[in-house]
């Protein structure tokens, strides 16, 4: 049996292949664009497959990150 487990993190964390959820927005992650240090700190912006096609934030801003958890190996992947 296969659960998809939710949590948050910031978009330091998020990697490419990962399963987010983004102001409502669920979408993958495909690679790190850019990561680029300006006045306000670390702007993050993300190639995704969702509709805007493109993920920009902040450094800290938090994020939802589906995983899905396989019961019977006790493993986890972000691979959703």
């Amino acid at each position: 049996m296969n659960n998809i487990h939710e949590y948050r993190t910031t978009l330091h964390h998020v990697k490419a292949g990962m399963q987010v959820i983004y102001h409502g927005e669920m979408m993958k992650i495909i690679r790190l664009k850019e990561k680029k240090l300006t006045n306000k700190g670390l702007i993050y912006q993300f190639d995704t497959d969702g509709e805007s096609g493109i993920l920009t934030g902040n450094g800290g801003n938090k994020i939802t990150v589906l995983e899905k958890i396989d019961d019977l190996h006790k493993s986890k992947s972000w691979y959703v």
